[in-house]
Parts: C-alpha cells; sequence; structure tokens
C-alpha cells in the first residue's frame, strides 16, 4: 500500500511541476490562447501559483523518497487536491469562464485527475498510518518483553514445563528443626586407678 501511495505522490509532483511552470509563464499570452485556456488576469497572481505549485512539487518528490513524511504529504495533498478538482468543476458550471473545446477538456481531465489521485491519497495514507502504529506498538510490547529479568524467566519456563516437578516441602513438628538437635556428649576415658598401677609388677 505503500508503494502506491508512493507512486501517486510522484506522479502528482509532475503534475503540480508542469502547472507550476505553466503559471510562471503567465504574462505570455500566445501560450494560452494556443492551449484555449483562460490567461490570469493579473499575471502576477498566476505567477504567484505558480511558485507555490512548484514548492508542492518539490514536497511531494521528498514524501516520495522519505517514508517518514509519506503519510501526513499524502493526507494533507489529497484533501488539497479534492478541494482544487471542485472549484474546477464549480468555475466550469456554475460561472461563465468563455471557454473554447479544448479548454473545457483540459480543465475537465484535469479535474479527474485531481479526484484520482485525492481518492487514492486520503484512503490510502490512512491505512498505512494505521499499519505503522500497530507496528510500533508491537516493537514496544517486544522491547519491554525483552527487559523482563532472566530470573523471573527460568522460573516461568520452569514452571510452564511439563517434565519440571516441585517437591513437597515438609514442615518438621513443633520442637524440632534448626537449633534444636541433641548433641550427646562424650564418655569420659577411663583412668587407671592407683591400685592398679600398684598390683602391677612390673611399672
Amino acid at each position: 500500500m505503500k508503494v502506491l501511495l508512493r507512486a501517486v505522490l510522484f506522479f502528482d509532483a509532475v503534475l503540480d511541476l508542469l502547472l507550476g511552470l505553466l503559471l510562471l509563464v503567465a504574462p505570455v499570452s500566445s501560450l494560452y490562447t494556443a492551449l484555449q485556456i483562460p490567461q490570469p488576469q493579473p499575471a502576477l497572481f498566476g505567477q504567484l501559483l505558480g511558485v507555490a505549485l512548484i514548492g508542492l512539487a518539490w514536497l511531494l518528490w521528498k514524501a516520495t523518497v522519505n517514508g517518514q513524511l509519506t503519510v501526513a504529504v499524502a493526507r494533507t495533498v489529497g484533501h488539497v487536491n479534492l478541494a482544487s478538482a471542485g472549484l474546477v468543476l464549480a468555475w466550469m458550471l456554475f460561472f461563465d469562464m468563455q471557454l473554447q473545446m479544448a479548454g473545457k477538456i483540459w480543465l475537465a481531465g484535469l479535474s479527474v485527475v485531481l479526484i484520482f489521485f485525492a481518492l487514492v491519497q486520503i484512503p490510502a495514507a490512512k491505512r498505512v498510518h494505521l499499519r505503522e502504529k500497530q507496528q510500533r506498538e508491537q516493537e514496544a510490547e517486544a522491547r519491554k518483553g525483552q527487559k523482563k529479568p532472566s530470573g523471573a524467566a527460568n522460573g516461568a519456563r520452569q514452571t510452564n514445563d511439563p517434565d519440571y516437578r516441585q517437591e513437597p516441602v515438609i514442615t518438621p513438628p513443633p520442637g524440632y528443626g534448626p537449633g534444636t538437635e541433641v548433641v550427646t556428649e562424650p564418655a569420659p576415658e577411663v583412668t587407671p586407678s592407683a591400685n592398679h598401677a600398684r598390683q602391677n609388677p612390673h611399672p
């Protein structure tokens, strides 16, 4: 989906660049006469709009090659394209623009292309945004899982291990346990008595 979004942004950048160059030569009336489209009056306003469109084309190109800008730029430009197409159609249908047949074809085709760009950019940007948000949440949960202490993990593995058996704890009765052992005193050494020494003929 993001690849499709970048492709649409690229073609949108090309279209805005061409329109910007066309508006920059607004003082050249012969070009507009040949294309049978209305000439901006005064020409200064057309040139200012041309500069803005060239800047927008550069931004669209940056969003095409830089993935961090793709979603935000596509979402904004999609609404701009939709509003621009609505204005062009409104002027063609409800205002007297004195258009010839070729001019009507040019402006109608421009409106259709802008609507197509908007219908791709707005929902695609929303889907890519949601997917990237889910990926960030999953990566954050994975990092939290890796930070858990190893002892707790080993204990959890041993508890879940079917071969692991915990030995029962035996509690000794009162009076038994550490410090209550009965220590037997050693038997006193038996020393020979004095009479025994006198009775021995060979001391």
